[in-house]
């Protein structure tokens, strides 16, 4: 599993947990880009069809993380999985609100909340 500048991956039992390290805006594109092909290589190799995306580290971010969910959400749900995110501050929600990336995925408030979701 990765550690990124941005994104660091681990198996927690067979949920694939992304944890986003830092706030990702648009000036970073490319570095965020090139890990995601890291990630993504992790979530093939993990064969799991449980993802979690943790933004305890980020208090914000832009359109280039938001294309990085949507990328990862085609290859899960591609693949019959499903994803839930959680630990979003309040302007985080309300950036995937404004996306309307909220209809997509569950989003809770922790970690622990999320991979109960993921295991019903």
């Amino acid at each position: 599993m990765i550690p990124g500048l941005f994104f660091e991956t681990k198996l927690l039992a067979d949920v694939f947990l992304v944890e986003i390290k830092q706030p990702v805006g648009s000036l970073s594109d490319s570095v965020v880009f090139t890990q995601l092909d890291g990630v993504l290589s992790d979530l093939e190799s993990a064969h799991s069809k449980r993802v979690l995306i943790d933004f305890c580290q980020t208090p914000y971010f832009g359109s280039a993380l938001l294309e990085a969910l949507r990328l990862l959400w085609n290859r899960v749900h591609a693949n019959g999985g499903r994803m839930v995110l959680c630990n979003l501050s309040p302007l985080g929600r309300e950036i995937l609100e404004l996306a309307k990336f909220d209809h997509l995925w569950p989003i809770v408030t922790d970690r622990e909340t999320a991979l109960q979701l993921l295991g019903d």
